[in-house]
């Protein structure tokens, strides 16, 4: 017999100067931004991590390595998008997810509505269900000196009716 079911995830991604800061599917205007793999999008991120510990089943990696050549500038948003279909095939419906993105030096809080409509959207559940913040860690470590920028994120999943 399934339970509801919940996960939490984490990602963290240094910043350089030049190039985009993207978070969930928002590109924010800032002089720094994540140079990584894909467009390094720490909020979707950390969301796949959550709905994969959902439903135990791996981590971002497992399902979006970093090696694949498929995945080189790919836009995270739409990796949520399909982990978000593997969750229902697993046999579970997404409920719910709060999150909250921490960068100290860029004002996320104006991009936030943006952000909530484009996971919600991503994840087929109503915006009403999902939940993103914006902390400044009030200057302290390298989230809150802008030299990163980290996200967390909590999922609750139910089983569907079999």
């Amino acid at each position: 017999m399934k339970h509801c079911r919940t996960g939490i995830g984490h990602d963290i991604h240094r910043l350089l100067p030049g190039y985009a800061l993207v978070l969930g599917g928002v590109t924010i205007p800032a002089p720094v931004g994540f140079h990584t793999h894909s467009d390094g999008d720490v909020l979707c991120h950390a969301l796949i991590d959550a709905l994969a510990g959902s439903i135990a089943d791996g981590d971002l990696g497992t399902h979006f390595p970093e090696d694949d050549p498929e995945a080189e500038d790919a836009r995270s948003l739409d990796f949520l998008r399909q982990f978000a279909g593997h969750v229902r095939r697993a046999g579970y419906e997404i409920v719910n997810i709060d999150a909250f993105v921490v960068l100290g030096t860029v004002k996320l809080r104006p991009f936030v509505e943006e952000m909530r409509a484009n996971v919600s959207d991503a994840l087929g559940i109503d915006s009403s269900n999902v939940s993103i913040k914006a902390r400044s860690n009030d200057g302290l470590g390298p989230e809150g000196e802008g030299t990163a920028c980290g996200a967390w994120a909590s999922v609750l999943v139910y089983p569907t009716a079999d």
